[in-house]
């Protein structure tokens, strides 16, 4: 069930009881709060974005996208066609691992450097395409854009988080308790849901990132 921007404000009101002018000016807040909750606790599709970049011959680094959250993959396009996907590692390792970037290599690992940059190991050897896949903060849900991807698809958990934020700001604290766990209830859901799109035989739940099977099954 899907839900717009305004109708989750008159049901947040409703519910509540409290059309105060101070807790209406509060209620974009809560659902700000409610979008970043949602978008570091689920683990979807629907929050992934993908973008092409260049790996240039001798620079060991690369900028994100601007509005990255977590790197998810990065793979690099040889000039034959063959796709590589660099496996994640620290920083740590990759300065063991390659300690001087002036040497190159073709590229096998990455890592996060600050939180805008990526650091790659050997540094490239020449020039590569890239193809970065990401989480973001998806558009926030406003009186001008009224949808999103947590209206359309996570309607009942982004409602049950604003009413949690909006408990809190009445310091109901009991009732803040019980928002929670109908929260936690919704997130359940979803976390089964984004779990079945990554059973990779259409029985067992595998980590999409390869190796020991790492998720923990759902039910179907």
């Amino acid at each position: 069930m899907s839900i717009t921007y305004n109708q989750l404000v008159d049901r947040i009101k409703t519910t509540t009881e409290d059309v105060s002018a101070e807790f209406v000016t509060d209620i974009p807040f809560f659902i700000e709060r409610a979008e970043a909750r949602l978008t570091r606790e689920i683990d979807s599709y629907g929050v992934v974005q993908y973008a092409n970049s260049n790996l240039v011959a001798g620079d060991a680094f690369i900028t994100k996208p601007l509005d990255t959250l977590i790197i998810k993959n990065l793979n690099i396009l040889k000039t034959d066609g063959t796709r590589i996907n660099l496996l994640q590692k620290t920083d740590e390792y990759l300065n063991d691992y390659w300690p001087q970037r002036t040497s190159t290599g073709v590229p096998r690992y990455y890592a996060n450097f600050g939180f805008d940059n990526l650091l790659i190991a050997p540094t490239p050897d020449q020039n590569y395409s890239c193809e970065i896949s990401y989480i973001v903060q998806p558009t926030a849900a406003t009186s001008v854009h009224q949808e999103n991807f947590f209206t359309e698809y996570c309607s009942n958990a982004l409602f049950y988080a604003s009413m949690k934020e909006a408990c809190m700001f009445m310091k109901n604290y009991s009732a803040a308790q019980v928002w929670e766990q109908e929260y936690q209830r919704a997130f359940t859901d979803l976390l089964n849901e984004a779990r079945r799109t990554r059973q990779d035989d259409m029985r067992n739940n595998a980590s999409p990132a390869g190796g020991d099977n790492t998720l923990v099954k759902g039910s179907n």
